[in-house]
């Protein structure tokens, strides 16, 4: 496929050919090689290709008015280039390729064009999904696309990961051998389109996508229905969603047999069904040959992009040297504002997959354990038995990923971890109470990797536990999930609220504040300040961590503590029930925590200082004339109690505050980093929701200094924290 452009020579302007793009976008340098200088980009689209080119792009945005065609300036473009692809050379330089950019001078700016270099003629993606044989480019070229996806080119992926990237991706380490579906698996056979009764261990792809709304003829696996369904030829094309069908089709056409869905392959409307399946999703996910992903669409019955829904191909080439021309590219990437991105069932099912085909609006991509690929970029091995390409693209520039970078971590590694709940609480959920299943998978999975165990997504070891509890939200929107959260476990199901001390209940941005201690204590813990137990439904307590000495403790330096440090602790007296008296025997958790700690009750006062409209608080004592500390959320200026929607906030009355750990920081000592444990407290503000029974539920952190927190009127009392 060869554009009107392609068939001209080199046609640019004074202006263009003084940026040199041929030598300034694909060039071979050293760490500190040439760099692009970007500045005003003059059109001249009457006598060049490439100005012809960015006034398409114009006109598309509807642009061309507010832009001076024939000057820069206020109202003009300016031209620039990034790094975004590189790779070691033998010599010891680094071969680089560049993107161009073009972008508005007017406030606020505007990206008018993004273009990325290729070889000239332009590739086709036919033409390389044809082509059995690798095709030898001296870089990652752009490459055409059409309307509607070649499917060759997926069985060339496909191929590609099969036989050269091996365990990596077939068996990655996240996968373990015991690893299997759960008893009662079906599958959608695409062949005699029904649904089946999985043979052991089967070969099986996932379809990953948004329900949406669920019409009222829409097919459903359900107590009813579920017999009718394993007839063959039950799966017509009415009532079955175009999003299903369309994978139907594409698991045939790569020569698959088993296609799992969740609507069909689990029963709705049985809780013991749904029991045994739901809290396999890492199990099948992570055992799916091919995990086929409806980004594009916002519903089920929206279709995929590219197979029976046309995509917008918005594709120009300017030819710019001998061997080289651009291609436009999307100037926004589409993955990181659809639907299917903001969902958090998708987030879990997209990670757990070992292998993984994305359809967007403007291109589809392949990911695996090895590689990522993209039809508009040329990013497959270019010699055969090539495990992976030698270039280097971060995933940022993909257009597959989200924007926060914890996505890009897919080891199921502590610093997976870490970065989880910032991305997580922001998931929309048609029913909030998924929100710990949906996660749930992801967690066993970080559980076998790190041999941590997690409760309520925090995770369970001494010392640092007490510390996530301090996580902070980052913006002023907080949002309570108030639907009931569903557990089960070993045949039980039922119900409890979302506690207010997890991240989980909450929708916000947030920080999670756990990459110190994390990454410096590989195996280890820290010495806990407080002891804490769980209570279950019927109130039988049982000691959440074990107890731990100093001596099993990571090595931490306390010579900044206090002579009289933890001079505020107090007795703890808490009987643990050990033996149950249910005939089950059974711990049915409830997700309170129960601990004795240090409570003191002071007041909070608004900073002076305003910060774009936002304001500290300061922990004060009771009668205001001392400082203590301040709550770590910020809050308006104009209404000190608008970052917490769900408190009755009175700033003229004393509020409650207990320790619920200590903080640490790395410091240089003897030219070595060591964690320093600081004469700081991590305190909790809580609100009383049951003063006679000590029921409290979490506001907010902050710190306090422990010597001020020492002087003060306090008291040591026990809480149950709901």
């Amino acid at each position: 496929m060869e554009s009107s452009a392609q068939a001209e020579s080199v046609n640019l302007c004074k202006g263009c050919l003084s940026l040199t793009l041929n030598t300034s976008l694909i060039l071979r340098t050293g760490n500190y090689g040439p760099t692009f200088t970007k500045g005003n980009f003059k059109l001249s689209p009457a006598r060049c290709a490439l100005c012809s080119l960015i006034l398409r792009c114009l006109q598309r945005r509807g642009l061309e008015e507010i832009v001076e065609l024939s000057d820069g300036g206020r109202n003009g473009l300016e031209a620039d280039a990034f790094e975004t692809a590189s790779k070691d050379s033998k010599s010891g330089l680094r071969d680089i390729v560049r993107r161009f950019e073009i972008q508005t001078t007017s406030t606020p700016r505007t990206k008018v064009a993004r273009l990325w270099p290729c070889i000239y003629p332009v590739p086709s993606v036919s033409h390389v999904a044809d082509d059995d044989e690798s095709l030898g480019v001296p870089f990652p070229s752009g490459r055409m696309i059409e309307r509607f996806a070649n499917l060759q080119l997926f069985k060339r992926w496909r191929r590609l990961c099969s036989d050269n990237h091996g365990n990596a991706c077939s068996r990655p380490a996240w996968v373990t051998d015991d690893d299997n579906v759960p008893p009662g698996f079906r599958v959608i056979d695409v062949h005699t389109n029904c649904i089946a009764d999985a043979p052991i261990h089967p070969s099986f792809f996932a379809l990953s996508y948004v329900w949406g709304h669920l019409g009222e003829n829409d097919l459903c696996a359900t107590t009813k229905s579920i017999d009718a369904l394993k007839e063959k030829h039950s799966l017509t094309q009415q009532g079955l969603p175009q999003t299903i069908l369309d994978a139907m089709k594409l698991v045939s056409e790569l020569g698959g047999t088993y296609l799992w869905v969740d609507r069909l392959c689990i029963l709705q409307d049985d809780d013991n069904d749904k029991a045994q399946q739901i809290p396999c999703m890492d199990f099948i996910y992570s055992l799916a040959e091919l995990t086929i992903i409806a980004a594009s669409a916002s519903d089920a019955h929206d279709g995929v992009a590219g197979l029976s829904v046309p995509r917008s191909v918005e594709q120009d080439t300017c030819r710019i040297g001998d061997e080289l021309a651009l291609m436009t590219i999307p100037t926004e990437n589409a993955f990181p504002t659809c639907t299917y991105s903001k969902r958090g069932w998708t987030f879990q099912e997209r990670l757990l997959a070992r292998r993984s085909l994305m359809f967007t609006e403007d291109q589809a991509y392949w990911s695996c354990s090895c590689a990522d690929w993209s039809e508009r970029l040329m990013l497959e091995p270019t010699t055969s038995g090539t495990r992976t390409s030698s270039w280097s693209i971060p995933r940022n520039h993909l257009g597959n990923y989200e924007t926060a970078p914890g996505e890009y971590y897919r080891d199921f590694s502590r610093q997976h971890y870490i970065q989880l709940p910032r991305i997580y609480a922001l998931k929309d959920f048609t029913n909030s109470s998924d929100i710990q299943d949906a996660i749930s998978g992801i967690l066993r999975k970080c559980s076998f990797v790190t041999g941590d165990s997690f409760y309520w997504g925090h995770i369970l070891v001494p010392g640092i536990f007490e510390d996530s509890l301090s996580w902070r939200k980052t913006r002023l929107e907080l949002e309570k999930r108030t639907a009931l959260c569903p557990i089960r476990g070993r045949g039980a199901k039922y119900d409890v609220p979302f506690p207010t001390w997890s991240w989980l209940t909450w929708k916000t941005a947030l920080k999670f504040m756990l990459d110190l201690q994390l990454n410096t204590l590989t195996n280890t813990c820290l010495m806990p300040e407080i002891e804490l137990f769980h209570l279950d439904i019927d109130g039988k307590v049982q000691r959440l961590l074990p107890r731990v000495m100093e001596a099993d403790c990571g090595t931490v330096d306390r010579s900044s503590m206090l002579s009289d440090s933890g001079s505020w602790k107090g007795e703890v007296d808490v009987v643990e029930d050990i033996w149950f008296t249910d005939k089950d025997g059974l711990f049915r958790d409830s997700g309170q925590l129960l601990f004795w700690t240090s409570h003191a009750e002071l007041s909070i006062q608004a900073e002076k200082r305003v910060r774009l409209g936002y304001v500290r608080l300061k922990i004060m004592s009771p009668d205001g004339g001392e400082f203590l500390g301040y709550i770590s959320e910020v809050t308006l200026a104009s209404d000190h109690g608008a970052a917490w929607p769900s408190v009755n906030f009175d700033e003229k009355a004393l509020q409650s505050f207990v320790v619920i750990s200590r903080k640490y920081k790395m410091e240089k000592l003897e030219g070595m980093n060591v964690l320093t444990a600081k004469p700081t407290l991590k305190v909790m503000w809580i609100q009383w929701k049951d003063s006679a029974r000590k029921v409290a539920e979490r506001i907010s952190v902050g710190e306090v200094d422990e010597r001020a927190w020492i002087d003060v009127n306090r008291d040591w009392r026990c809480i149950i924290l709901h």
